[in-house]
């Protein structure tokens, strides 16, 4: 089965084997984020300095905070983001992606779309950052090597939910701006963080690639 060119079934096996490897030690994805630390402190990356794949472009770091829009049983986020090289005299750059939020036990609960103050981007319309999805696949030495396949997975799975949650994040950016907000006013809102998100379930999404729902 292929969605959006993107070999669903493939992504899903990678997905659940990284799962299945971290419940067989007692681990859920929620804990491997924290790379071996103790415990989970609000807004530190984790790891410090972010895992960064300079050959796949990818970056991405766990971490947690405050939001009138943080579910309840969150424990903290992953935030992806594709890198963009250096263009002439232009430094590097890089934008958000999506961001993936794990409950304590590691699974997911929502993917959501976050305003540009929220991470620092550089801000890309919707279909560059769709263009990107199939494309990040981070990879890294070390314990955090199954997570970045499972992130890389992830994405796979649900690019149809990312795509649409994209471009509803551009329909919900472009009606502000139509009502007289100014770009610079908008992107910096401190009280918008979260543009657009939507409610996940693994176990629900392998269902229905199974044919069971």
């Amino acid at each position: 089965m292929s969605e959006a060119g993107v070999d669903v079934f493939a992504a899903a096996q990678r997905a659940v084997a990284v799962q299945t490897r971290y419940a067989r030690a007692g681990l859920g994805l929620a804990q491997a984020a924290l790379a071996g630390a103790c415990g989970l402190n609000t807004l530190r990356h984790y790891p410090a300095g972010d895992v960064i794949d300079p050959h796949n472009r990818s970056q991405f770091y766990y971490h947690a905070h405050g939001s009138r829009r943080r579910p309840t049983l969150e424990h903290g986020h992953f935030h992806l983001f594709v890198r963009q090289p250096a263009n002439g005299d232009q430094a590097s750059t890089f934008f958000h992606l999506v961001a993936l939020s794990l409950d304590a036990q590691g699974w997911p609960l929502r993917w959501f779309t976050t305003n540009r103050w929220v991470t620092g981007e550089t801000w890309v319309p919707a279909e560059t950052a769709i263009a990107a999805l199939p494309g990040f696949r981070p990879a890294t030495k070390g314990r955090l090597a199954p997570v970045a396949v499972w992130l890389g997975a992830m994405v796979a799975l649900y690019a149809d939910t990312i795509t649409a949650l994209l471009r509803r994040r551009d329909r919900m950016v472009a009606r502000r701006l139509h009502a007289g907000i100014g770009a610079e006013a908008l992107f910096e809102d401190r009280q918008l963080d979260v543009i657009t998100e939507t409610q996940v379930s693994l176990p629900r999404r392998l269902q229905q690639l199974a044919g069971l729902s």
